[in-house]
């Protein structure tokens, strides 16, 4: 009796012991973020995005595949009829007809030479994406408003996003990454709503469109498996089999990638707009070769993303400094590799967020080498968002177990943002026009003999600044330019502006010796001996200019039967001002002229008078026909 003397007290106090343990060890779910704060978050991301990118709306096609996608591209300059034509299609070896179409509406609205169009609407879509950034990061989050608020800042204005969202032809990265989003916040759903298959579906269908829009979207099944890691799900046979279909496609597009890159048309079924190019050089690198390119662009991601200076839109695999980091990067990669298994056992923090970068980057790494770059900015839009994840996941952590801290940790990590937006405007401007991109890969790889040839002719053709354009591609062949003839090109038409007519056909010899593929050259050659008084050496360049592919035939036919009426052959000239004028539409008064004297030459005084009195309709103040009409007593 005397252990309960007073069995009420002692009920009270264990009923109070119960109050004050928790019943479960498990950390307590967050509160959900309340709405006016989600709001004030996508306000400033709204704010601070049009701050990063508008320095851009202004921008140029540039000279850095614009040409093949819009300026070159039929499907594009003439979309009316031809929506069907992009699902048959591809160009500059990728399969991606819905970044076609989203072109040719751009090009229906505003016109396809309307460069600020394209660029806006990469913008619009990237705000889009951010916005689905944001949603994806709270529903990952539980609904945790800072970390989310600040991994979407990150995506939103890092400059690693300029490329996509400037460069007018990576309007892909930008679609397929909308679809990509949009793919793994439904599987989130599905997730998190016990298994609704509506979710599952509509995330299949996203990831068929992302596919449609960028090869490098197939990876989405293997993101699915980490979302089922990150909210516990068994991975059992049901997680395997749903995943089946997704597999499935991934499987055919990237089938298609793999064949189209290689040179091919898909078994017939897909066929080439634009310029031919290969892709993919399966047999150019060793394995070990790859496995070096692979760890450095592994590790360069990493540094660029903290890190994200001296950015270009162009690494090439020989640039000064880049092998002595190929073993390093190897190595990083293996660490990275194992500290993130490791980890796993206390958190699945890194495993989750590691692994989605890993996943998504791993086709552009290089292991199958694309192009002449090692790596490249645009690679990283949708792979960096789990870095971004788990460095604000970090700081989150790190704010909660240091009230103290709180404001210095989020204060840092806010400057870091400020430093991101402020660089992202300035590399904008790098895009601002051709000479403005490929001036800065001369400043970051002064060695690049491709960057000089392509700056050179820029600023020859569209800024007339000759000496410049004449010593960027004098360096061009001085660094070993071996592509084509086009730096021999530009230095003659430069020279032949200049009016050092003697140079320009030095030039021009060279540039045929090496082998043209157009008219062009040949054309610009006989106009130099034409300026000389030699037209009877201008004429076989005219000639042979016209049996090759010729953007102005006008122009060459002109000039050819010039020179016949020059050498005398009043006969040969009549012929080919007649094709001209009566079968090309010339409307030059010049033509109309000439042919005037070729007829005067062989008697036909009516028609010389009909073509010196069209000539005066064209150009009334053209002396030499008023005399030639005035002697005939027209």
């Amino acid at each position: 009796m005397s252990k309960n003397k007073n069995p009420q007290k002692k009920q009270i106090i264990a009923t109070q012991n119960t109050v004050n343990q928790p019943v479960n060890t498990q950390k307590a779910e967050p509160k959900p973020t309340p709405s006016y704060g989600k709001w004030l978050a996508i306000g400033a991301l709204i704010i601070t995005l049009f701050v990063a990118f508008s320095g851009g709306f202004d921008n140029q096609f540039v000279d850095w595949d614009d040409h093949v996608y819009i300026e070159n591209n039929y499907l594009v300059t003439q979309p009316k009829g031809h929506f069907g034509e992009a699902f048959k299609s591809h160009v500059a070896l990728n399969y991606h007809p819905l970044t076609i179409v989203s072109m040719m509406i751009n090009s229906s609205m505003s016109g396809a030479d309307n460069p600020k169009a394209f660029i806006v609407t990469n913008f619009i879509i990237h705000l889009l994406n951010t916005l689905m950034v944001f949603w994806l990061m709270l529903l990952l989050t539980k609904r945790r408003l800072m970390p989310s608020f600040f991994a979407t800042l990150l995506f939103a204005i890092h400059p690693m996003r300029v490329e996509s969202v400037t460069w007018i032809s990576e309007r892909k990265d930008v679609l397929y990454g909308f679809f990509f989003i949009a793919g793994c916040i439904s599987y989130l759903y599905y997730l998190d709503s016990d298994r609704k298959r509506k979710y599952l579906i509509y995330s299949l269908v996203f990831f068929i469109l992302s596919c449609l829009s960028k090869a490098q979207a197939v990876v989405l099944p293997i993101v699915f498996f980490l979302f089922d890691y990150w909210r516990d799900r068994k991975i059992d046979t049901k997680a395997i089999l749903e995943k089946i279909p997704f597999l499935v496609f991934s499987l055919l597009f990237g089938l298609i990638a793999t064949n189209i890159q290689s040179g091919g048309d898909f078994h017939g079924m897909i066929h080439i707009i634009g310029e031919q190019r290969s892709a993919l050089s399966l047999k150019v690198f060793t394995v070990m070769d790859r496995i070096q390119y692979a760890g450095y662009g592994f590790i360069m991601y990493f540094y660029h993303l903290f890190v994200p200076v001296n950015l270009c839109t162009f690494y090439p695999y020989e640039a000064d400094g880049v092998n002595k980091l190929y073993s390093t990067g190897i190595v990083f990669s293996l660490v990275i590799v194992g500290l993130t298994i490791f980890s796993a056992r206390k958190s699945k923090l890194f495993l989750f967020g590691i692994g989605f970068f890993a996943v998504t980057v791993a086709l552009v790494l290089q292991f199958i080498s694309v192009g002449a770059a090692i790596m490249a900015d645009r690679y990283t839009y949708i792979p960096y968002i789990g870095l971004f994840f788990v460095m604000a996941m970090l700081l989150d952590q790190l704010a909660e177990k240091n009230q103290s801290l709180k404001q210095v940790v989020w204060v840092g990590a806010f400057a870091f943002a400020a430093f991101c937006l402020y660089l992202t405007r300035k590399q904008v401007e790098t895009w601002q026009n051709t000479g403005t991109l490929f001036g800065q890969i001369i400043k970051l790889y002064p060695n690049d003999y491709r960057a000089y040839y392509t700056y050179g002719k820029y600023v020859g053709e569209k800024e007339g600044k000759l000496d410049e354009s004449i010593n960027a591609n004098l360096k061009a062949i001085e660094l070993g330019y071996k592509d084509d003839a086009g730096p021999w090109e530009n230095v003659g038409t430069a020279y032949g502006i200049k009016g050092d007519t003697k140079k320009a056909i030095e030039y021009f010899s060279e540039a045929i010796k090496r082998g043209v593929s157009s008219g062009e050259t040949y054309t610009n050659r006989g106009m130099a001996y034409f300026n000389l008084n030699q037209p009877a050496k201008a004429i076989p360049d005219f000639e042979k200019s016209l049996t090759m592919k010729n953007e102005k035939p006008i122009l060459s036919r002109g000039y050819l039967a010039t020179s016949y009426l020059a050498t005398g052959n009043a006969t040969k000239a009549l012929e080919q001002f007649n094709q001209v004028i009566d079968q090309e539409g010339s409307q030059d008064p010049i033509h109309f002229f000439n042919r005037g004297l070729a007829k005067q030459t062989l008697g036909d005084r009516n028609g010389a008078i009909a073509d010196f009195k069209k000539t005066l309709s064209l150009q009334p103040n053209n002396e030499a026909a008023k005399k030639s009409l005035a002697s005939l007593g027209g």
